[in-house]
């Protein structure tokens, strides 16, 4: 713990340095903004200055929505590495013949496509099954080679015909993809499950386990089934059925399927709850729908010609960072859980031209960026204090450190979000709160 507080002028630049300033980190927070009533994400993160939009479907994120994104991708990566993928990075522009290999060019109707000065057709990624499995072909050539399996985040371009709720359904957007390939079901089988108890143990590190459910749903044009991964939420797009104990969920596009009911509750009857959901993530068994499109094949222990067998397991980022502030908000303003938020502190200075605030500010942040805490402040001088604690509730940090006239020479003011009672701590104190 560092309780040396002492300052010096190149000590205090280097701390400052370290921390950024609100009207630094955001071009400014648009309370009177008028935004789209009916995105309660694209209306928040909009008037908290997480996020700019150029045109439908398009979003700039800013300095704070980008560190808010850059820390749910860290877990994703954490957890994406923990269950033996490989991360690579394929183009965003995709020529034709992959995905006419497949026979996707002319069925999915989303596919931004362009050509190029030289005439080739082209498009921008939309998924990335035809891609992987064309570069998994060079690399697998026997099945020793089996398992294989890789992800990437990436953007991907999608042309919605009516873009909407914010960033939960955008035309560009970025995406966590993984590619399994297996040499037969029961390698399948493990690895699926393994990923799909890695994505609940992301969706529990975003702080959005206790209410997000593994969901029996519909596997399209791929498979019978599938799962996803659907957060409760009033706002959401899906409508689900969930089990008394909120352990299982089944899409309500399956939910009349006998042999679906069957397959998520095991026969068993149960009273089911309708609930509305925001999908986060979604896992697919592909079979060979890909590989065999690509004369993926390797020979077995057994001496036979076998297709390889895949899945894929997609989780959007962007969507979840709009998806978590649709449920982590109150009526002031975004809740940010701890592992997510932009900061770990947000410092507010109270008192123009006093330098003992301006000290004891110094200090402050010395010892929480000594110990590895990062911190947004907010000390401007143009702003009363009613704006500031109103523009640190609508950002939503979950920790405020307020330097006022409670403050003393080493003791200041700390207090949760949403909690309206302060503690006064000293420095050494503040450090402990916020150590892991």
């Amino acid at each position: 713990m560092n309780t040396d507080l002492k300052l010096d002028h190149k000590d205090t630049q280097m701390r400052i340095a370290e921390a950024h300033r609100l009207c630094a980190a955001v071009t400014a927070t648009n309370k009177s903004l008028i935004v789209d009533p009916s995105s309660k994400n694209a209306s928040l993160l909009t008037k908290a200055g997480y996020i700019t939009q150029i045109g439908a479907g398009l979003y700039t994120l800013m300095p704070l929505g980008l560190r808010v994104l850059n820390r749910i991708e860290n877990i994703v990566r954490s957890e994406m590495n923990s269950s033996g993928a490989s991360e690579f990075l394929s183009p965003v522009i995709h020529p034709k013949e992959v995905w006419s290999t497949t026979g996707r060019w002319e069925t999915v109707d989303v596919l931004f496509k362009l050509n190029s000065h030289s005439g080739a057709e082209l498009c921008l990624a939309a998924t990335a099954e035809e891609v992987i499995t064309n570069i998994a072909k060079g690399l697998i050539r026997s099945y020793r080679d089996l398992p294989l399996a890789t992800y990437q985040i990436q953007s991907k371009c999608r042309d919605e015909l009516r873009p909407r709720a914010g960033l939960l359904r955008g035309r560009e957007f970025r995406m966590k993809d993984l590619y399994s390939f297996h040499l037969d079901s029961t390698e399948l089988e493990r690895y699926y499950e393994q990923v799909c108890t890695a994505y609940q143990r992301i969706f529990a590190r975003c702080g959005i386990g206790h209410r997000t459910v593994r969901t029996f749903a519909s596997g399209g044009v791929f498979s019978q089934f599938s799962d996803e991964f659907q957060l409760l939420s009033d706002s959401g797009e899906d409508t689900i059925f969930l089990s008394d104990d909120g352990k299982v969920a089944i899409n309500a596009e399956v939910a009349k399927d006998a042999v679906a009911l069957e397959a998520a509750f095991g026969g068993a009857k149960m009273k089911l709850t309708e609930c509305r959901a925001i999908e986060v993530g979604n896992t697919f068994k592909l079979g060979t729908r890909f590989t065999d499109a690509f004369d993926l094949k390797v020979i077995n222990p057994q001496g036979q010609l076998q297709s390889v067998l895949m899945c894929c397991y997609g989780i959007g980022t962007t969507r979840l960072v709009g998806a978590i502030a649709e449920v982590c908000s109150d009526e002031l303003g975004l809740v940010w859980p701890e592992q997510v938020a932009p900061y770990d502190a947000h410092l507010i200075t109270l008192g123009v031209n006093d330098s003992a605030v301006d000290e004891l500010k110094y200090k402050t942040i010395k010892a929480l960026t000594g110990s590895g805490v990062s911190v947004l402040i907010d000390d401007r001088s143009d702003v009363r204090a009613g704006e500031k604690f109103h523009d640190a509730d609508l950002i939503g940090i979950p920790k405020q450190v307020i330097i006022g006239k409670h403050a003393s020479e080493s003791r200041v003011e700390f207090k949760k979000r949403g909690v309206k009672q302060a503690d006064i701590v000293d420095l050494e104190r503040l450090q402990g709160i916020f150590r892991p």
